[in-house]
């Protein structure tokens, strides 16, 4: 007997992100895995709604709007930089993500818009901010929850984490 997706399920999926239309970054597309307790630990609804009633083995994919998604593309986050503030400045190609990582392991990500002379216009918004969003979700595993998973996932929900 195959079990459909419902509340208070055990659901492990497989994920890849996709923008529609344009190349994201290599991190952003890259595939996860996950799993929770459908209804008790905090999912987005489009999620919710396209695995419900699913069953293991079944592929779905969403086209995720912005709002939905990574909000708004913001203009101030498009900034001027100086090439020469950078690690990699032979990195820089129009059009491409720019990524670098300090010794202190905090990363700096940006789109190259523009290169005039020694001065960069870099685009820090998110990726996704302001796109549609193509999500690819395969369910790996569809069961009901446990007592005790159910339990987890309440307690994990309660304590934000």
């Amino acid at each position: 007997m195959e079990d459909f997706v419902k509340k208070d399920f055990f659901v492990k999926i497989k994920y890849q992100m996709k923008l529609k239309g344009e190349k994201a970054p290599e991190w952003f597309s890259q595939i996860y895995e996950t799993s929770f307790i459908l209804g008790r630990e905090p999912l987005p609804q489009i999620i919710e709604e396209n695995i419900f009633d699913k069953k293991a083995g079944d592929i779905i994919e969403l086209v995720i709007p912005p709002e939905s998604a990574y909000g708004p593309h913001l203009p101030h986050l498009i900034r001027e930089i100086d090439i020469n503030s950078l690690k990699h400045p032979e990195r820089l190609k129009v059009g491409e993500w720019y990524e670098e990582v300090s010794p202190y392991g905090s990363r700096t990500s940006f789109k190259v818009l523009e290169i005039k002379e020694d001065k960069v216009k870099a685009d820090f918004n998110h990726p996704a901010a302001g796109k549609e969003v193509i999500m690819k979700i395969e369910i790996l595993e569809a069961r009901p929850a446990t007592a005790y998973e159910i339990l987890s996932a309440e307690i994990k929900a309660c304590s934000g984490g």
